[in-house]
């Protein structure tokens, strides 16, 4: 386990100096979006999965690493990728209230975002009522069987690998060049969205270099509550959990996230903006929460469906990310 510490902390370190260095951990960024009147955020987020599709690709032909496609997250209620869709919608419902997702929060916490210890706090609830709950809410879940070589758009498709994750960069492209030409003007940000969206799948790189998988940071927010629920029990002298603990090298991968983002905003001033608005405080924890019980829902957040999972074409990544996007464009419709 300590050997895998260092690594998983400096992969970790590489996508927070990426995702400041971006601005899309912003609020105004996060929310602006959701609220279409900047595209920003997307732009990055789709420059991210294209490059990131790109490196997947390429190190699986190479045989450096062999990622598996996301699987679909049911709770058994109207079908397969229910919680997808369910988990999917409060990602995106959290993210509206709180400018946030559960990685660039972190980021948030290091740059001066007043909000984000709130939304950290919420997160953190998040994870401890989710860990608490998920086992007796996964034993009353049905057997989904899936066949595990259809996972991915093109194996249901029939498609050759290639043709599918060309498509896939062509249609990332077609969506940038879209929302730059009509689109409202983006703000002023560090890095082009282009560049910035480029440098988070070369942190994805980094992490199948050091780690052996992808990006992926909501599962830190479960370890957290696992670990809280393990020390109230021995508080209350119940002694120790019999089921053995869960590994952490999310926390680590989320610590290194914070690590890096602080060194990038120390090193480029510019990057910090300690005069953000600030998220009312309700809103930021009641956001936090939900993002991250919707983030464990689902199986996943912006991290490990958006950037992670969509680079691999995941049918489940997919939904998830249409339902977080219709999710949050929806709630700021009516809300902010």
């Amino acid at each position: 386990m300590s050997s895998n510490i260092l690594p998983t902390t400096i992969a970790g370190a590489i996508f927070g100096a990426s995702l400041a260095s971006s601005g899309v951990f912003l609020p105004s960024v996060i929310v602006s979006q959701m609220q279409l009147a900047s595209f920003h955020m997307l732009k990055v987020f789709m420059a991210a999965s294209a490059s990131s599709a790109l490196i997947m690709a390429l190190f699986s032909r190479a045989g450096l690493s062999q990622n598996k496609p996301r699987s679909p997250s049911s709770l058994g209620w109207f079908g397969t990728y229910d919680g997808n869709i369910i988990g999917g919608m409060m990602i995106g419902f959290g993210m509206a209230l709180t400018g946030a997702c559960p990685g660039t929060v972190l980021v948030q916490l290091v740059t001066g975002v007043r909000s984000g210890w709130a939304v950290m706090a919420g997160g953190l609830l998040g994870g401890i009522l989710y860990s608490r709950l998920s086992e007796p809410f996964r034993g009353r879940r049905p057997a989904t069987v899936v066949d595990a070589n259809r996972l991915t758009v093109h194996s249901k498709l029939g498609i050759d690998t290639r043709y599918a994750i060309l498509a896939y960069e062509v249609m990332c492209l077609a969506v940038i060049t879209l929302v730059t030409v009509f689109g409202p003007k983006s703000p002023f940000t560090l890095l082009h969205p282009m560049v910035g969206g480029t440098l988070i799948g070369g942190a994805q790189a980094a992490s199948l270099l050091l780690t052996g998988n992808p990006v992926g940071v909501s599962t830190a927010y479960e370890q957290a509550g696992w670990y809280f629920w393990r020390a109230f029990s021995s508080v209350l002298g119940q002694g120790p959990k019999s089921t053995p603990p869960p590994s952490t090298k999310s926390v680590f991968f989320a610590a290194g996230i914070a690590g890096g983002s602080w060194v990038m905003a120390r090193s480029l001033p510019f990057v910090a903006v300690e005069t953000e608005p600030a998220v009312p405080l309700a809103r930021a924890l009641i956001g936090g929460c939900v993002m991250v019980l919707g983030a464990r829902i689902a199986g996943g957040c912006t991290s490990g469906h958006g950037i992670s999972g969509m680079s691999l074409l995941s049918v489940a990544s997919i939904i998830t990310v249409a339902a977080m996007f219709a999710g949050g464009i929806g709630l700021a419709a009516v809300v902010l």
